[in-house]
């Protein structure tokens, strides 16, 4: 169960780009959070984390800048370093940290290698210091439903999926496109969907990556087939990103599930909508309404936990191979994106708050997790590399 800490935490954010100013003001109604300072390179950057802060924190006291990173993080008066630089300096900052006696929230990937996430989780466990990845996707309710879909085999077991990410170009000269800063997308962006990829089907037993290179050297479309497996079964999943689409085009990302009576689409990089269709037996399809009809239309951060709930009330069903079965199809829809994006990153808080106050916790997310889900995208990298060479 996910739920509110007791305890109040003066937090740091290290990098002051975006991400830093989204995080600081959703996290900012969170009564265990408290932004005691911030690192960046520039005042403009830094009062933009902070104002996202205050605009939502009435009782926000001074916040403390810095320009660089290992300044925030030997601050005495700060317990939790969130660090939202690029990858390339996860890892060392991460170290910095653990060794000030921090407790370390890093935004995925977490390193450039899994072992270097690897050695600061070792370096975690002796500072006895929690240490966690953001990624956030399995704490979305609609994440949550369809692995409760696949591993209750309302529609038969899975039999092919594939995840297609349309994202817009960023911006000629941003570290996103220097690979020995990025880590290249499926380091920096595609753990996000091996997470979710990995949950849902199993560990992966084979991958294999491509890369596309443009004139200018970028290489914005990537993508990986996987072969995972759970239960005994061999399920294929192709994952393709393509940081192509002009900025005033909408993005979209979409998982397509194929089962051997049924399909599972889920779309929205913060899904939005859940679409259910096959041929099911009475008991599977009042099965399946009950567990959608416990997702929370409103933005929550108790969200997975009431469709777990849901899930673990509903009764083993393994209809007869004769049982009649019944056309079944529908659509869950959400509203309110930004909000649930917001919810899905104070639930993972939350979880690394629980983290620091029982050790014995694994968290939902856990950093074993996070060095699979950088492994396979290492693995995917590396094959991309030498396929796409010329």
């Amino acid at each position: 169960m996910i739920s509110s800490s007791s305890f109040r935490y003066h937090v740091g954010i290290a990098g002051a780009g975006a991400f830093a100013e989204f995080l600081a003001g959703a996290l900012a109604p969170l009564p265990s959070f408290h932004l005691a300072a911030v690192a960046g390179r520039t005042d403009e950057k830094r009062q933009r984390v902070i104002d996202a802060y205050r605009r939502r924190q009435a009782q926000a006291g001074d916040v403390r800048e810095y320009r660089e990173a290992e300044e925030l993080i030997v601050d005495p008066h700060v317990d939790i370093v969130i660090l939202t630089t690029p990858p390339h300096l996860h890892a060392p900052l991460a170290k910095r940290a653990l060794e000030e006696g921090k407790h370390v929230l890093l935004e995925k990937p977490g390193g450039l290698t899994a072992e270097a996430l690897r050695a600061n989780i070792q370096l975690a466990a002796r500072q006895n210091r929690a240490l966690a990845v953001n990624l956030v996707l399995r704490y979305h309710p609609l994440a949550e439903a369809v692995k409760q879909l696949i591993h209750r085999a309302f529609l038969g077991p899975v039999d092919y999926a594939s995840l297609h990410n349309a994202a817009h170009r960023v911006a000629k000269g941003h570290w996103f496109w220097d690979e020995r800063r990025s880590g290249g997308i499926l380091i920096e962006h595609g753990v996000h969907f091996f997470e979710v990829g990995r949950d849902w089907f199993g560990e992966a037993v084979s991958a294999h990556g491509f890369a596309l290179r443009e004139p200018d050297g970028t290489r914005p479309r990537v993508g990986a087939t996987v072969i995972h497996e759970g239960n005994g079964r061999r399920i294929p999943v192709h994952y393709y990103h393509g940081f192509t689409m002009d900025p005033a085009a909408s993005e979209s990302t979409h998982w397509d599930i194929h089962t051997t009576r049924g399909r599972i689409t889920l779309d929205g990089w913060i899904p939005m909508q859940l679409s259910v269709s096959g041929l099911v037996s009475t008991d599977e399809a009042a099965h399946m309404d009950a567990l959608l009809d416990a997702i929370p239309k409103q933005p929550s951060s108790r969200a997975i936990e009431q469709v777990r709930q849901a899930a673990d009330r509903l009764l083993p069903s393994v209809p007869r191979s004769d049982a009649p079965r019944i056309p079944y199809e529908r659509t869950v829809v959400l509203s309110d994106r930004h909000g649930w994006y917001e919810a899905i990153a104070q639930t993972r808080f939350l979880d690394f708050c629980r983290l620091i106050e029982n050790p014995n916790e694994r968290g939902l997310v856990t950093l074993q997790d996070a060095i699979a889900d950088l492994a396979l995208a290492e693995a995917c990298t590396a094959a991309e590399t030498s396929s796409s060479a010329r």
